[in-house]
């Protein structure tokens, strides 16, 4: 209806999950990167978890659409199945023939015979189930078992599992802990920010043809504090405020405007704004701010402020409908209007202040880029015919390189170098959105959001290796990395020293890793790679240099 009014080609807030509407925020590029290397991986489960309407789906449509055509893909919608129902689904999927009235072992034998013959041709085979969290243990167990399907060299069956948290509890259950050892990639999809609600919605305007935004800054934000920055609900709330802007022929949608919205497409729920108690107490002390710093506004500014501290004084049951509504409006014009322009008196805008990265002045040799990130380790590096990784080993470090986001490099809280404007520079402190870069003598700060664009997300760290490291510690091993690893998780667990040795990296040892791999952010597969070395590594303390540390 309102297409051709706002100048766009297609719907841009559709709830169907289109992968051209997808927008890429790390989070999203991150579960997509997830769900490639499971499928390029040797078998076993491969996990997307989010809460409803975050976008898992979407991401997974358009993991199809990345799919080599030598993948066979099984889709299942409806996981409300049981072994055989579900054995079958996947069969018809994959155009398996099977008898009327097949039993578990009948289509099983199909299925690895169909397998079986995809190897030899060079073909992988991956099973995709959304909505797993409605799976029973049942058929979750007859999917393990599906995984024991394999070559000398590979399992031939590949398990996506799409679902919400609820599909975590549902793993964590100890009848499901072989199941869960299985799990080869692991991610779970959070809501967006409210940086990324703005970029959001500008995306899918875009592709759908928009030449303006429509939503200006109030409205973002009403829709961000209704949504929680969850993307459906974005979009229920964009579509229904843009007809709503149509039918008052006017091209800006409003906070009102995106009110009326929320009450149609989400009842009442979304009134966490409304001048409840706790609201009424954070406006007081917000017209406390106000009052104190009247001088600094018009006497229009003072006028609307004595106009908001009546309505707020009245009781809460005096203010309902229009009236309610209108005082949510006043609060947050308050808000934007008043207390912006004097917090930035008090707390002055930094991003005024920031480098632009096409300003940023890097090394054009990357040896001395390596000479600043030793430097913030407290070593020379004077003799530069030796490559940078081969005398990090010599004192007891490690190079460290990858392909990924700022986010995960803000997670491994270490410098590292980067490559930027076709020069490199190293990237030494990352503190509240704001990234210190460092050439020599030379810094500059720019914006994370800014740089993200501008990097291609290549980095090198250096890390503190155990001692009598060659490679990641995993189940039975021994040794002094073992050893070392005991110790180090005691200090973490706030218990005493382990001075001894010869311990051996049984399950009960695993099973901390894993606890400690989740509460630092990472895949919980209980294996101590690099990653969980870097983060183990933080007990040490001020000895390793870090991205939050603050200069004094």
């Amino acid at each position: 209806m309102y297409y051709e009014y706002f100048g766009l080609k297609e719907a841009p807030f559709s709830i169907a999950p289109n992968p051209r509407y997808l927008y890429m925020s790390d989070r999203h590029r991150e579960a997509l990167a997830h769900l490639m290397y499971g499928i390029k991986g040797d078998g076993g489960f491969i996990l997307l978890t989010g809460e409803v309407g975050t976008g898992k789906t979407t991401i997974c449509r358009c993991l199809l659409e990345q799919i080599p055509k030598d993948v066979h893909i099984a889709f299942v919608l409806n996981p409300k199945l049981n072994p055989v129902e579900l054995l079958a689904t996947a069969c018809d999927d994959l155009g398996i023939s099977y008898p009327d009235g097949a039993r578990i072992k009948t289509l099983v034998d199909r299925l690895n015979e169909f397998l079986l013959a995809a190897h030899q041709e060079g073909r992988r085979t991956v099973l995709i189930i959304d909505e797993a969290q409605n799976l029973s243990i049942d058929v979750l167990e007859q999917l393990r078992l599906l995984t024991n399907l394999e070559t000398n060299q590979r399992k031939l069956l590949q398990i996506i599992l799409l679902g919400q948290p609820e599909l975590l509890t549902l793993l964590a259950q100890n009848e499901l802990r072989q199941l869960s050892q299985r799990v080869t990639a692991r991610f779970h999809l959070n809501a967006l920010n409210r940086g990324e609600v703005h970029e959001y919605i500008k995306h899918r305007l875009n592709v759908a043809g928009a030449r303006g935004l429509f939503f200006p800054v109030a409205a973002v934000n009403r829709i961000f504090k209704i949504s929680g920055g969850i993307p459906r609900v974005i979009n229920l709330l964009c579509d229904r405020a843009l007809l709503g802007t149509y039918a008052e022929n006017k091209l800006q949608v409003t906070t009102r405007v995106v009110n009326k919205a929320a009450d149609e497409v989400l009842g009442q729920r979304h009134r966490h704004f409304s001048p409840t108690p706790v609201y009424a107490t954070a406006a007081i002390l917000i017209l406390a701010a106000l009052t104190l710093f009247t001088f600094y506004l018009p006497s229009t500014e003072i006028a609307e402020s004595n106009a908001i501290s009546k309505t707020l004084t009245q009781p809460s049951s005096e203010r309902t409908g229009l009236a309610a509504e209108r005082d949510t409006q006043l609060i947050d014009e308050a808000i934007t209007a008043n207390i912006s322009p004097i917090m930035q008196e008090i707390e002055p805008d930094l991003s005024r202040y920031l480098d632009k990265v096409e300003d940023v002045v890097g090394h054009e040799d990357v040896e001395l880029a390596f000479a600043d990130l030793f430097a913030l380790w407290g070593v020379a590096f004077e003799d530069q015919t030796i490559h940078p990784c081969n005398q990090a080993t010599s004192i007891g470090l490690k190079c460290y390189s990858n392909l990924s986001s700022l986010k995960e490099v803000a997670n491994l809280n270490r410098p590292v170098v980067i490559g930027i404007n076709q020069q490199w520079v190293t990237l030494s402190q990352f503190n509240e959105g704001i990234i210190t870069l460092i050439s020599g003598y030379r810094q500059f700060q720019v914006s994370a959001q800014e740089l993200a664009f501008a990097w291609n997300g290549k980095y090198t760290l250096f890390w503190r290796m155990p001692p009598d490291y060659l490679r990641p510690v995993t189940l039975g091993d021994q040794g002094a990395s073992v050893d070392w690893l005991v110790n180090q998780l005691a200090v973490i667990d706030s218990l005493p020293p382990v001075s001894s040795t010869g311990h051996n990296f049984d399950v009960q040892l695993e099973d901390r890793v894993k606890r400690f791999q989740l509460s630092v952010g990472l895949t919980p597969n209980g294996a101590v790679g690099v990653k969980t070395w870097i983060h183990v590594n933080n007990v040490q303390g001020s000895s390793i240099p870090t991205l939050n540390s603050v200069e004094s």
